[in-house]
């Protein structure tokens, strides 16, 4: 798995989505990341339309911007978003295929600063993000803590 982009390694084993989608990262490489997946049919807000909540795209968006700043550093450290702000241009629809794309712009200090985009097959956008990660966060994550109250 050592060849793998970090995001690859991260979402394939670890993150939340990665039992309801598969995520094909295929032209990820530093500090640009790029995914490629099928709307899940499990998340659809809107039956009649077939339209997903507006929390899927930004997951995602949130997940690969992360996985920007992780490409860009030279040795792996817990990373967190500081903020995030997502414009949903419209709701992807149940399996549409969409794709993303998240760079990582700059670091500074212990902050990066990333950009990233969904966009359905005619390259129209879906939604576009910017956000804030910090580098070498101190306190265990989430997932980390939560299975430690299971003991």
């Amino acid at each position: 798995m050592t060849d793998l982009h970090p995001i690859q390694v991260f979402f394939s084993s670890h993150h939340p989505l990665a039992s309801k989608v598969q995520a094909d990262f295929t032209g990820s490489a530093g500090n640009t990341v790029r995914v490629c997946i099928e709307a899940p049919q499990d998340l659809v807000h809107d039956p009649e339309m077939s339209s997903l909540h507006t929390g899927f795209a930004t997951i995602v968006l949130d997940s690969i911007m992360g996985g920007a700043v992780m490409g860009s550093l030279e040795k792996l450290v817990p990373i967190a978003t500081v903020g995030l702000s997502v414009n949903h241009l419209r709701r992807p629809s149940a399996g549409e295929t969409i794709k993303g794309k998240a760079v990582c712009v700059s670091v500074h200090n212990s902050l990066a600063y990333v950009t990233g985009e969904l966009l359905d097959k005619n390259e129209e956008p879906v939604a576009i993000a910017t956000g804030t990660f910090m580098i070498g966060t101190r306190a265990t994550s989430i997932r980390d803590r939560s299975e430690e109250s299971r003991i």
